[in-house]
């Protein structure tokens, strides 16, 4: 296992093997919208980088980041330990532990989840990486039944899917009375089609949808975008990540 290079604080130690996160993390933390002493979840947090990250951006914040996999949850552990943050890492099937917390517990969930559903395209043959994108251990609609009851009221949901499932998304989150407030949509270029979208729904809460300008991450010369620059300086990271929307 190494530490990475490139983030001056935090530090982040990811696998040598298995899914390796890329710029979704960043644009979570940076979209997500964090209050003073709000109570965060983090599902499929791997390596822990989001829980790092916003923590960065809100102090105060108290976060449990839940992983199914046994060598992430170990570098979440690790990378909490490092950073000297207090942040709850829980190793569970999500599934399985968001029936035992409390109901209505948290002021936000966070989630990077698996990208493609079973059977669709081709299935990575390391175990990691298949599970951190086919839904092979958490779909988008049991993510949702299981999210919905421990969130409070008023509370927000953030995700990141591929534009393919936009609106299968924004329909599961309706049906659940998970309302979307604000969308994102993230393209490699100025001439490219958008590679992901990050949704906010609000828990019973009627809300208008703001669609929010599209993030270009790269210039025409292959360069950051000056948006995309400031996001990776908020979080003290030099030279960003080299992939977007590639679960």
């Amino acid at each position: 296992m190494n530490a990475t290079n490139t983030i001056k604080d935090p530090i982040i130690i990811q696998n040598d093997f298995g899914y390796r996160y890329s710029i979704e993390p960043f644009l979570l933390a940076d979209f997500a919208q964090l209050l003073p002493d709000q109570k965060v979840l983090d599902i499929g947090t791997g390596c822990g980088i989001i829980p790092i990250l916003i923590v960065f951006r809100e102090p105060t914040l108290k976060v449990t980041g839940i992983e199914i996999q046994d060598a992430s949850a170990e570098s979440a552990e690790k990378n909490i330990s490092t950073n000297k943050m207090e942040i709850k890492i829980v190793h569970d099937d999500f599934l399985d532990w968001a029936q035992r917390v409390d109901i209505e517990q948290f002021d936000l969930i966070v989630s990077n989840p698996p990208y493609r559903k079973i059977n669709s395209g081709r299935t990575n043959p390391d175990p990691g990486k298949a599970i951190a994108r086919h839904e092979l251990k958490l779909s988008l609609p049991s993510m949702l039944d299981k999210a919905q009851p421990i969130l409070k009221k008023g509370g927000h949901i953030t995700l990141a899917y591929p534009p393919i499932r936009l609106q299968e998304t924004l329909a599961e989150l309706e049906s659940r009375k998970l309302i979307p407030s604000r969308i994102r949509f993230i393209h490699g270029n100025q001439n490219a089609e958008a590679k992901i979208f990050i949704v906010d729904a609000i828990k019973e809460k009627k809300s208008d949808l703001i669609v929010d300008s599209p993030l270009y991450v790269y210039n025409n010369d292959g360069s950051y975008s000056k948006e995309m620059q400031e996001i990776y300086d908020s979080f003290n990271y030099i030279d960003g990540t080299n992939h977007i929307g590639e679960k």
